[in-house]
C-alpha cells in the first residue's frame, strides 16, 4: 500500500517514497525501489527501509527516498517497488509500478 507518491503524480528529486507493505516485501528491513523513465530505463535507485519490526506477516510502514537528475522534465515515468528476494527464485518476485510524471 503505497501513501506517497499516488497514481500520475508531478514528482520532483529527491522523491519520497512511503507506505505499508508486508513484512515478507522486506530482507535486512529493506527492498529495493527504482525510478524508471518512460522507456523503461532506470533513473535512479533506492531502498525503502521499514519503520518497525520487519520480521512479520502483517503491514510495516516504510520510507524512503530516491535522488536524481538524469531526466526530462515533464515526461512520464514509473516508480518501481520490488519484493526483496534474496533467493533469486521466480515464485518469489513481486512489484508495484507506480506512474509519475517527472517536474
Amino acid at each position: 500500500v503505497v501513501s506517497t507518491p499516488i497514481n500520475n503524480a508531478e514528482v520532483s528529486s529527491p522523491l519520497i517514497v512511503a507506505g505499508r507493505a508486508r513484512g515478507s516485501w522486506f530482507f535486512e528491513a529493506s527492498f529495493p525501489i527504482i525510478l524508471l523513465d518512460q522507456y523503461g530505463n532506470v533513473i535512479a535507485e533506492s531502498h525503502a527501509a521499514a519503520q518497525d519490526t520487519w520480521q512479520t506477516n502483517d503491514f510495516v510502514k516504510f520510507i524512503g527516498n530516491i535522488q536524481y537528475n538524469n531526466y526530462i522534465k515533464g515526461t512520464k515515468g514509473t516508480l518501481l517497488l520490488k519484493k526483496d528476494n534474496p533467493s533469486g527464485l521466480p515464485e518469489n518476485d513481486a512489484s508495484i509500478r507506480i506512474p509519475v510524471i517527472l517536474k
